[in-house]
């Protein structure tokens, strides 16, 4: 028998999330064949963090953007990280979106995979410089956030 589909689009996932990523690495090329579409609400969701007091502040949500979703925060350069998820205002399983396995670390222009559910893990950027800070999610099955600075 087989496996299915599902179970290989998981263990890819699961694959890649073990293996590390490099910044010539493009998580998109490596992502499975969509198998189910993404029916989050990005526009109920938000940034939230260290910097908000883990708070559901109105200029910290999501908006649409093309087909992605972003969202601009300035961000103060003092050598620390900053630690957040990507949650709706109660973290309902479906809308608190972190890392699957650890702290999940991210760079300037690196994408990264999101996770969503119950028990996951903060997000942790540290800013190079002091400067306002893109944070895009493009949807999906398996979605993905990227930082970039403005």
């Amino acid at each position: 028998m087989f496996p299915s589909k599902k179970l290989i689009g998981i263990i890819s996932v699961a694959f890649l999330t073990l293996s590390g990523c490099s910044s010539s690495l493009n998580i998109r090329e490596y992502l499975p064949i969509p198998i189910e579409s993404d029916s989050r609400d990005y526009t109920s969701m938000y940034l939230r963090g260290v910097f908000n007091w883990w708070e559901a502040e109105p200029k910290q949500q999501l908006n649409p953007y093309g087909s992605d979703f972003i969202v601009d925060i300035e961000l103060i350069a003092d050598g620390q990280p900053y630690d957040f998820k990507v949650a709706d205002a109660v973290y309902s399983n479906d809308h608190n979106c972190g890392s699957l396995t650890s702290l999940g670390v991210l760079s300037v222009g690196e994408e990264f995979i999101l996770h969503c559910g119950e028990s996951v893990y903060n997000l942790q950027f540290t800013p190079n410089e002091t400067a306002t800070y893109r944070f895009t999610i493009t949807p999906g099955p398996a979605p993905i956030i990227t930082v970039s600075s403005l």
